[in-house]
């Protein structure tokens, strides 16, 4: 399965790329992502789940990151299994200045097997397309509920050996919201026009 396409973030390139780059921000912004931590240089074990149609399941697997050019692009290989199967993939990813911000451009194929496979085609597509739109939309949100700079150090916050990290040294970041199932939108879509038929053959308003 391939895929491609482009999203603008409301940020500087370096800035962006920083971010990308940070796996506390990557956990906060890929749908279903319930652990992400780093195993060596550019290397994380990650735990998602993802609902696909009938088919939803926990996945195991790795993230690593390899060709770096900071910041301008980098490629991401991606392994996992797990109760709907197994996926892996290998994305291409861009970023270029633009007058609003940063400009990320991206294409990659993604392989999967098992029950998850059955569901066809046109539903994974639609499914990976949305995945990677909500991904894009929690790191815009993410990246604007974020200070421009960093907030300087209190004088006294020096960090010696033996003492707490000051408090300003952890960015944390709200979760991205849990995938949606593409037939939960498709069934509330058909309610709706249901509705709205009754409506019209008994004339009630309520």
């Amino acid at each position: 399965m391939k895929i491609s396409g482009s999203h603008l973030l409301n940020a500087p390139r370096d800035r962006v790329w920083h971010m990308l780059n940070d796996p506390a921000f990557l956990k906060a912004c890929l749908p279903g992502c319930e652990s992400l931590e780093a195993t060596g240089p550019d290397r994380y074990q990650a735990t998602l789940t993802v609902g696909i149609a009938a088919v939803k399941g926990k996945y195991t697997g790795t993230v690593a990151l390899s060709e770096k050019e900071p910041p301008r692009r980098f490629t991401m290989q991606v392994e996992g299994k797990g109760t709907g199967g197994f996926m892996r993939g290998t994305g291409h990813l861009e970023l270029a200045d633009d007058p609003q911000g940063t400009k990320v451009t991206y294409q990659g194929d993604v392989q999967v097997g098992g029950p998850i496979a059955s569901i066809g085609q046109r539903l994974l597509d639609g499914a990976a397309k949305m995945m990677v739109g909500q991904f894009f939309t929690a790191v815009n949100t993410q990246l604007a509920a974020m200070p421009a700079t960093p907030p300087p150090a209190p004088p006294d916050s020096t960090h010696k050996p033996g003492n707490a990290a000051p408090p300003n040294a952890v960015q944390s970041f709200t979760a991205a919201p849990a995938p949606l199932s593409p037939w939960r939108t498709l069934l509330q879509l058909l309610m709706t026009q249901g509705r709205d038929k009754l409506r019209q053959w008994f004339g009630r308003s309520g």
